[in-house]
């Protein structure tokens, strides 16, 4: 069966902190902040959704419009399933994050991530998807871990 993106539900939570887990990406307190923008999100601070395939959660992501800023906003979380990771999930997510984003009137999307060796296959996935890096801020999360900082400026958004 095919995959469909669609906006996050409360039900959904169980399945994002497994994933969250799973894909051993991510530390525990991050874990934990992840959950918790997922909350905020579910009473409206963030936008989040998911996609799915035969019924389960695949994947899922958390955005946001940038504070004072006129049309940017920032991808704050993207994970897939391990299982999901290699089959499209991803880029679907990207794509229905896009969409969200012009829909509001939003012309940009900004991401940080680690510049750790091992986030490599993570940076490649937005340079894939059309992000430029923009930015780098050495040893920001820890030493030897820099902020890198991707953008992508969307056709077809609001305000430029």
């Amino acid at each position: 069966m095919g995959m469909i993106v669609r906006e996050f539900a409360a039900e959904d939570r169980d399945s994002v902190r497994r994933m969250l887990v799973d894909c051993q990406a991510f530390s525990e307190e991050e874990v934990r902040i992840a959950l918790d923008m997922v909350e905020a999100g579910l009473q409206g601070d963030y936008s989040l959704l998911v996609v799915e395939a035969d019924g389960q959660v695949q994947g899922y992501a958390c955005l946001g419009r940038a504070p004072l800023t006129a049309s940017a906003w920032y991808l704050y979380w993207i994970c897939v399933t391990p299982a999901g990771q290699g089959r499209g999930a991803g880029r679907m997510l990207q794509a229905g994050a896009e969409q969200l984003v012009r829909a509001a009137g939003g012309d940009r999307i900004v991401i940080e991530t680690s510049g750790r060796p091992d986030y490599e296959r993570t940076r490649r996935f937005y340079r894939n998807a059309g992000f430029a890096e923009v930015g780098r801020i050495p040893d920001f999360y820890k030493p030897a871990d820099d902020c890198m900082v991707f953008c992508k400026v969307l056709n077809g958004g609001g305000a430029t």
